[in-house]
């Protein structure tokens, strides 16, 4: 980003956002938090057909994507509900907004919904992670599955043998190679993957160290989302058996007014893999309001 002007991008909070807007800003706003943490927005690009009666907002968080990295101590939860604050204050100044969150996106819109209710319309949580750090210590061997013997993990442990990791470039390179094939509980598309911009391997890492004091998963972003009073739709798909059907109905219990949206034979990738599907869920939410 810094070193590339002509990115599309927005200064907010003394950085400098990759984003992208589509559709009339008169228009409903739905602003999109993609998946991660520390991954980008470039695979929710295929929900832009959306921009025919909503205004679309898309940006890759602090330190992620194509947006300016910062360092460890600037990666904080209060650093991105303040960069989302200013995301809605300059992109719809004096109105609410839907929020639309993919996996650790959907995350985030929960914790923001318990944070700052009047200033969101509604949700659709598009698959979210684990919403308490119990949830997420009972999962985690499901979410991450590393073979050994396969020909990818070798090349990543070989990598690391000329890889220093000294700067944020190094550290965003490396874990690309295990990127599409270590959640095989997730059943993503395996001949035509999500795209990505850039990891953001600094982000990812102090934001799971922040909710996880002395190395124990303690967040809970679903119980605070309860004084949100709006309509949340959950989507879900219907082979990812880590964070798929059975994980969301029990996360359904966190919102007042929650439903749920099962799109069947994909994996966790569904957004990129089915908009069409995805985009359906997605007005459903926005004509109830």
């Amino acid at each position: 980003m810094a070193e590339d002007p002509s990115l599309p991008a927005v200064e907010l909070n003394g950085l400098r956002f990759h984003a992208e807007t589509f559709g009339d800003p008169a228009n409903p706003v739905i602003v999109f938090l993609h998946g991660g943490p520390g991954v980008d927005y470039r695979s929710l690009l295929r929900l832009t057909p959306l921009a025919d009666r909503y205004y679309l907002v898309f940006f890759d968080q602090r330190g992620t994507g194509l947006s300016q990295r910062v360092d460890a101590d600037q990666i904080t939860m209060d650093s991105y509900n303040a960069d989302l604050d200013a995301v809605i204050d300059h992109y719809a100044p004096g109105r609410t907004v839907t929020l639309v969150g993919h996996s650790w996106g959907g995350m985030l819109a929960s914790q923001y919904l318990g944070v700052h209710p009047e200033r969101v319309d509604g949700a659709v949580l598009l698959e979210p992670g684990p919403l308490t750090g119990t949830k997420f210590s009972e999962l985690k061997s499901e979410i991450v599955g590393i073979d050994l013997g396969s020909e990818w993990a070798n090349d990543f442990i070989w990598s690391q043998r000329f890889l220093s990791q000294t700067d944020h470039a190094r550290l965003d390179y490396a874990p690309q190679i295990a990127f599409h094939n270590s959640q095989p509980g997730f059943h993503m598309n395996a001949s035509d993957p999500e795209p990505r911009w850039r990891l953001g391997t600094v982000a990812q890492r102090a934001l799971l160290k922040s909710g996880s004091p002395n190395g124990v998963p303690n967040w809970d972003f679903g119980t605070p989302a309860h004084a949100f009073t709006g309509p949340v739709q959950i989507v879900a798909s219907g082979n990812d058996t880590v964070l798929g059907v059975t994980l969301q109905t029990e996360q359904m219990q966190f919102y007042q007014h929650a439903t749920l949206t099962v799109i069947p034979d994909v994996g966790h990738d569904f957004p990129y893999q089915r908009a069409d599907d995805t985009m359906a869920a997605i007005r459903t939410t926005m004509e109830a309001l």
